[in-house]
């Protein structure tokens, strides 16, 4: 015989009365690991071999946070992360190219 609810019979859950703190405390992924993805996209850099890419002001201060970029085309010289702000993101590669480039906030 299986259970025909995810609650269980009673209409309350197994842990009812037995989780530990608040009813109103959540535990997100974000508690559970430290370093995460918060900005992400990607930009095609300029005839000059840079590109600027803006996005919305992060928390903190830019050495909280790792650039990550990649050129999509691998036949080509690998892309740079020449400046990192918490608003914005510099990169040097070669021109027309499409790069693909992420934000990582740092820490546990």
């Amino acid at each position: 015989m299986g259970a025909t609810s995810v609650t269980g019979v009673s209409g309350h859950g197994s842990v009812d009365g037995i989780q530990k703190g608040s009813e109103h405390m959540s535990l997100g992924v974000e508690k559970l690991i430290g370093p995460r993805v918060v900005a992400a996209g990607s930009a095609t850099i300029g005839g000059g071999g840079t590109v600027t890419v803006n996005f919305p002001t992060l928390g903190g201060v830019a050495s909280d946070y790792i650039a990550i970029a990649n050129d999509t085309n691998s036949t080509v010289a690998a892309v740079n992360v020449t400046a990192l702000t918490t608003s914005s993101l510099a990169l040097k590669g070669t021109a027309a190219h499409v790069v693909n480039w992420m934000i990582i906030k740092a820490g546990f």
